[in-house]
């Protein structure tokens, strides 16, 4: 229990800014994945691949803060929000011009939103900075 203590204390804010960063990246990619697609919104393999990395260099990151490392994880949830724009063209394009009676589900919104949520508070996180200089 003392081992969690200090943990735990050795923490700034912005270790739990980050945790919140990882988990709206692990809804991201959950909700991505069961939501599926369609012709026009196919579920893109790069985007789960660069989100999945990024949870995983978050969750080290928060375990043992490396430096810089804090930083990692927002370049690889801003490159799959930009993997997700680019493959989602078609589709959002298409629903904002009704070409084909598409709509934005709900499913939809939460996963662009979160993955927005995600890169937001990964940036604010490694900002903040995540632990208290260790001392002597």
């Amino acid at each position: 229990m003392d081992a969690i203590k200090n943990f735990i204390a050795g923490k700034k804010p912005g270790w739990y800014v980050s945790t919140v960063a990882c988990l709206f990246a692990l809804i991201t990619v959950i909700v991505y994945g069961a939501r599926g697609g369609n012709r026009y919104s196919a579920v893109s393999g790069a985007v789960l691949a660069l989100l999945i990395v990024g949870i995983v260099l978050n969750v080290a990151v928060l375990y043992k803060d490396f430096g810089v490392g804090a930083f990692v994880p927002f370049i690889f949830y801003t490159i799959s929000l930009g993997v997700m724009a680019n493959t989602k063209m078609l589709f959002m394009s298409n629903v904002l011009f009704a070409v084909d009676n598409n709509t934005f589900d709900s499913a939809w919104l939460v996963f662009v939103v979160f993955e927005v949520l995600a890169v937001a508070t990964s940036l604010t996180a490694c900002i903040m900075n995540l632990s208290k200089p260790v001392k002597n």
